[in-house]
């Protein structure tokens, strides 16, 4: 770090000593001022005011500071020099991730002593704490503070690199998604009491033991993904590896809150399922950001021609590199649930499989309109996604309403239990609308992707 030009860079502009001399002081003011009125106060207020300091550097400081520290040098026309430049990816993630709040984190650490000393200088007031679980405190404060920075990173590359943003629109909307991560972490850690427990691949963990864990893991695969982002702004296109890698690690630990020793199926593989949803609600999320020109024959069949079979695999979408791991997760579950038995088990595998199959015919519906979408690569399938979602709110609602359920299953995954059919005669008939649609989709986007081909053969 103290070789790489960009954190140099961002270190020399934010700590002057003007700035270095300043943070102290006030930290140091604040605190005497708080001390010496805590006195009269029926509980000591001292490490609520290093807390306090510390989430308006955190969650507001430093979200804004990351939100913009790429999106400034856009607007200063300095990026291009910064993509020219001899620095790798990775130096470059680290300048602008930790080089742009290195004076947040420097008032923080000293938000943390003086919490350390708050505990010693009222220990007759405060319930016990030893060293251990406050350092456990201040390492939580670290890694909730790095989420709430890398999240407004990576969604402002994201943007950035489809130039598709409005400076003052995005940069709020950046800082929110650093904020809301953070945020939810944070409640996580102070509404949990100290013997909570969490089961995780059959031991029991505390809570602070499960969001250290988590946390890190959500750093560390951030950082790749600002790294992947700076590649591609610096010409050098990731592998989709990556993504395949972190959508596994996603279900892997989600898995381990799988309890054997539960009756009720759901609960038992609770851990299955989130694994499941979190996988399926990322594809969704991918989707909606990828480019407008999500399938491009044109490039497809050069590098197929031309047998460039690395080139090929860089530009197949994201969303089309989790398929797999979504049909692994099904089957799975196909599996949990079948050995459960027959009735809600048997009804809960064949729901699976329906959304699985409205989850493709979703995939051909968006990948045939991006085929055939005027525009240029700065637009995204956004439109399309919405579309289709809005199919499983809009139509089933007022069949519900005006008691045509029995139509339901055609637009969302639905259990209508029949009076002529057995229960599992009716929860089988849920898997058929949805595959039905799906070939229909997957045969018109086969035909349009032969049509674009030919067109593309003639020119």
């Amino acid at each position: 770090m103290l070789r790489n030009p960009e954190f140099i860079r961002n270190t020399w502009t934010e700590l002057t000593l003007k700035k270095l001399a300043a943070m102290p002081l006030l930290l140091l003011t604040v605190y005497l001022l708080a001390y010496t009125f805590n006195d009269y106060l029926p509980a000591t207020v001292l490490p609520g005011i290093c807390i306090l300091f510390y989430l308006i550097f955190t969650f507001i400081w430093g979200t804004r500071l990351t939100s913009e520290t790429v999106v400034k040098e856009i607007n200063a026309n300095t990026w291009s020099f910064q993509v020219m430049t001899s620095m790798s990816p990775f130096q470059m993630a680290v300048g602008k991730l930790f080089g742009s709040t290195v004076y947040i984190w420097y008032g923080n650490f000293i938000c943390f002593a003086l919490y350390i000393l708050s505990f010693h200088l009222e220990a007759e007031r405060m319930a016990p704490f030893s060293d251990q679980e406050l350092l456990e405190n201040i390492l939580i404060f670290i890694l909730v503070g790095l989420c709430a920075q890398i999240m407004p990173l990576v969604v402002s590359l994201h943007s950035i690199r489809w130039r598709h943003f409005f400076e003052k629109f995005d940069l709020t909307f950046f800082q929110l998604t650093g904020i809301a991560t953070a945020y939810s972490l944070y409640v996580v850690f102070i509404s949990s009491a100290r013997n909570d427990t969490v089961w995780w691949y059959g031991s029991t963990y505390s809570m602070k033991e499960i969001l250290i864990l988590f946390a890190a893991i959500f750093i560390l695969w951030g950082f790749i993904a600002i790294v992947n982002q700076i590649k591609s702004e610096f010409g050098q296109e990731p592998y989709p590896s990556a993504w395949l890698l972190f959508t596994l690690s996603l279900a892997a630990i989600l898995f381990g809150f799988n309890d054997g020793n539960d009756y009720n199926p759901l609960l038992r593989y609770k851990g299955s399922l989130m694994a499941f949803f979190a996988v399926l609600g990322i594809t969704y999320l991918t989707l909606c950001g990828e480019s407008n020109m999500a399938l491009r024959p044109h490039m497809i069949l050069k590098y197929y021609r031309t047998r460039q079979y690395k080139r090929l695999l860089m530009i197949v979408p994201r969303s089309l590199i989790t398929l797999p791991v979504i049909l692994g997760l099904a089957l799975i579950l196909s599996t949990e649930f079948t050995a459960a038995g027959e009735g809600p088990g048997l009804s809960m595998t064949f729901m699976i499989w329906a959304m699985i199959m409205f989850m493709l015919r979703d995939f051909c519906f968006i990948y045939l309109w991006s085929l055939f979408a005027q525009g240029n690569e700065k637009e995204t399938t956004v439109v399309p996604v919405l579309i289709a979602l809005s199919t499983y709110t809009i139509i089933p609602a007022l069949l519900y309403h005006f008691n045509l359920k029995i139509f339901c299953p055609f637009f969302m995954p639905y259990f209508h239990q029949s009076m002529y059919l057995t229960y599992n005669e009716s929860a089988f008939l849920t898997l058929i609308p949805p595959t039905l649609e799906f070939v229909l989709m997957l045969t018109l986007l086969l035909l349009g992707i032969r049509q674009k081909i030919r067109l593309l053969q003639d020119l």
